[in-house]
């Protein structure tokens, strides 16, 4: 079940986040760009706006020069996922010998359509654009229930923007780092903003094991890259970072398609309903709707809390300095165009610079 139209109230408790830690090195924030492509093409590309030209709110379709830039752009940000199946993992409510436990139990294979998903979580530098464009003040990218608590969500000096920053800015060195400080309806703002979605539970999981899983079993690995951590691979408590790393960072941890940092750096919101089931001797109580969030953390300390089987959740308000998250755009429907004949003169690779 998503959350884009309907909420519950489920229960959870959380282990709080680390201290914000001082801000790493800067990586460069790498900006894609067609010179070539039409003043306004080129403008909502650089935005990463381009699901809107291949899949137009209006319906109205853009011509062919637009599109095939708009392709280029998702060919270097996202990855696809084909259609398939995960096996899917839940938790329910019990009372044991020992008192009151969560047991896990297995859902068992869910179907996954095709989606192209970010290769990395949306950044501080990426998020500031939606700001900029005044993501806070438009309507229609809130649920009519949220608009009027629009002014709550702001940062530490009272700008639109994320809980974390100062002035209507993210902390020096880390435009490249995921944006964290969001709430679920931030997140789902930012992504219809851009013309995507959050992805569901289980499109995230689906990105994070479908080139590794056993094709005969349908054994899944407990990591992108395989069954075993490794604190190089991603940024959890035992990679000694104890905060956000640029999405440049931890490649190794990477899929076989370039996917990077579903597991650790920062936990991501999913456009998943978080539903705790519970045996007749327990009743859940909450007053709050919460979504699934999926990956870890860099303050994870356990290493069964950060597999791609793994999830938890959060209230959809929660603003921590853990929590980012990263977009899909479905691919029913959408029909990339066929490679271009060489030439004489090859159109030229995108251009990639610092912002």
């Amino acid at each position: 079940m998503t959350l884009t139209s309907i909420l519950t109230s489920p229960f959870r408790l959380f282990r709080p986040s680390a201290p914000k830690p001082a801000p790493e090195p800067e990586f460069a924030v790498p900006v894609l760009d067609f010179p070539e492509a039409p003043a306004d093409i080129r403008q909502l590309i650089r935005l990463r706006r381009y699901a809107g030209i291949v899949r137009p709110r209006d319906g109205v379709p853009f011509d062919g020069e637009s599109m095939r830039f708009a392709w280029k752009a998702i060919e270097h940000d996202m990855a696809l996922v084909p259609a398939g199946s995960v096996s899917m993992v839940a938790e329910y409510a019990t009372t044991t010998d020992k008192g009151f436990a969560l047991l896990p139990h297995a859902i068992g294979p869910t179907p996954v359509e095709s989606v192209y998903i970010d290769r990395w979580c949306v950044t501080n530098a990426d998020y500031k654009h939606f700001i900029t464009d005044g993501g806070y003040e438009n309507p229609n990218f809130w649920p009519e229930q949220i608009v009027p608590t629009l002014s709550q969500f702001r940062d530490q000096t009272r700008h639109p923007g994320p809980a974390y920053w100062c002035d209507g800015q993210p902390a020096a060195g880390t435009e490249s780092h995921p944006v964290v400080g969001i709430c679920w309806y931030e997140a789902n703002a930012y992504a219809q903003w851009a013309g995507k979605r959050m992805p569901t539970s289980a499109e995230w999981q689906r990105a994070a094991v479908w080139e590794n899983t056993n094709a005969e079993t349908g054994r899944e690995p407990r990591y992108p890259w395989g069954d075993s951590f490794d604190p190089q691979y991603a940024n959890i408590w035992s990679s000694q970072r104890h905060g956000t790393a640029s999405v440049q960072e931890f490649l190794e941890g990477n899929t076989t398609s370039g996917v990077r940092q579903l597991i650790g750096n920062v936990w991501e919101w999913v456009n998943t309903q978080y539903v705790l089931a519970a045996t007749d001797n327990v009743q859940v109580l909450s007053n709050e709707p919460m979504a699934e969030i999926r990956g870890g953390a860099f303050d994870s300390y356990f290493h069964t809390h950060t597999t791609a089987q793994a999830r938890s959740a959060m209230p959809l308000m929660t603003r921590v300095t853990n929590l980012g998250f990263r977009c899909c755009l479905p691919a029913t429907g959408l029909t990339p165009p066929a490679p271009q004949r060489p030439t004489d003169n090859p159109t030229e690779p995108p251009s990639t610079h610092d912002a």
